[in-house]
């Protein structure tokens, strides 16, 4: 008997991992995770070449890891394991005051970030436009109060910088200082998101118009609709699973616009609609802007006071956009990350009265596809 009792943990340990590993490979497997908003590894193939190269080990492990039964719970686990054994400042996304999630800052990239302005420049000189770069700051830089006691050094100011020492046609617009003060108002940026708020994007709306010599709609032009339940990238890639969610907003102003989504291919949907509310019933409820990402976007707006403007930009333009279609007759929005036709040909068909590039800064450290810009 007191061999059984010797033996019991192991044998409960034994039947524990033989339950898993038939779990993982003959229970149901997952294509994509909803809370982590990305694909999974599949099963596994084997062959003589890819047993020799390793190739079949590596997806083997991929698949465990992803397959494995209960993922989220056991990510959930590592995070807040983290988290009590003082690893938050380590961890590419920060658990910060106030249940700010917020993205560690990425590495200085500075050949790759005067490259990139270096791209941007050059089409801008070429198409002879007044053209803005206007790059949005980081929530850790934005945020800089909630963030936990060790944390990594945010680079905007000198990413600033180098973007003022770089460019000659563009002029590089600065946000922070107003983002800033607006907070002392509202909340500018998401908890479990990268992007600006609602509000955020009001106030970066009302700067650029304001640089431009142009007046913008109040907040009181504005039918302002909230929605809870929103659950952004960064809480999707953090395992704080139980950090409440975000409220999203809506701000219409009644414009009567046309949006035109266009993947190329022939496949083109054309709305009414700036905001796409069957994204709602998601966790991640940013894609009512727009309807999320797309290679080129066009909202018209006859009655709108100004001309056209083509808007080479990432994902931060999504909501930005939509208070943009109340001040422009035209805008396009290209996302470089999609589009791959010369904007060059573009221009010629689409002839346009300013140019604005809007990314965030921490993209600009890391994105290649101003290489198609020709």
């Amino acid at each position: 008997m007191k061999t059984v009792y010797k033996l019991l943990p192991m044998l409960v340990f034994l039947m524990f991992l033989g339950a898993m590993t038939a779990l993982l490979f003959f229970g149901p497997h997952r294509d994509f995770s909803v809370n982590e908003k990305r694909v999974l590894a599949g099963a596994p193939s084997f062959d003589t070449r890819k047993i020799l190269s390793g190739e079949s080990q590596k997806e083997l492990e991929s698949f465990a890891s992803d397959q494995v039964p209960f993922r989220d719970f056991y990510v959930g686990v590592n995070a807040y394991w983290g988290l009590a054994t003082g690893r938050n400042g380590s961890r590419e996304i920060y658990y910060s005051g106030d249940d700010y999630l917020i993205n560690a800052p990425k590495p200085m990239d500075r050949k790759r970030l005067t490259d990139n302005l270096s791209r941007f420049d050059e089409f801008a000189a070429g198409t002879g436009l007044p053209a803005d770069l206007l790059m949005v700051p980081t929530t850790g830089w934005l945020m800089a109060g909630k963030l936990p006691a060790f944390h990594g050094t945010y680079h905007d100011e000198e990413i600033y910088q180098i973007a003022e020492d770089t460019v000659r046609h563009l002029r590089v617009l600065d946000p922070g200082r107003i983002l800033k003060t607006a907070l002392r108002y509202e909340p500018v940026c998401y908890r479990t998101d990268h992007h600006l708020t609602s509000f955020g994007n009001y106030i970066l709306n009302r700067f650029y118009q304001a640089a431009n010599g142009e007046e913008s709609l109040d907040r009181s032009d504005y039918t302002i609709t909230s929605y809870d339940g929103f659950f952004g990238t960064t809480w999707s890639g953090s395992g704080y699973w139980l950090t409440p969610g975000d409220d999203i907003e809506t701000w219409e102003s009644g414009a009567a616009v046309k949006v035109t989504l266009d993947d190329g291919g022939g496949n083109i949907l054309a709305t009414s609609d700036l905001f796409f509310e069957e994204h709602l019933e998601e966790l991640d409820k940013y894609p009512i802007f727009l309807d999320g990402n797309h290679s080129l976007v066009t909202i018209e707006n006859p009655d709108a006071p100004g001309g056209s403007l083509l808007l080479i930009r990432d994902s931060y333009a999504h909501c930005f956009a939509t208070f943009l279609a109340t001040e422009y007759k035209t805008v396009y929005l290209v996302d470089l990350r999609y589009y791959r036709q010369p904007l060059s040909a573009f221009l010629e068909e689409h002839p346009v009265d300013r140019l604005l590039v809007l990314y965030g800064v921490d993209n600009l450290l890391t994105d290649t596809n101003s290489a198609w810009l020709s």
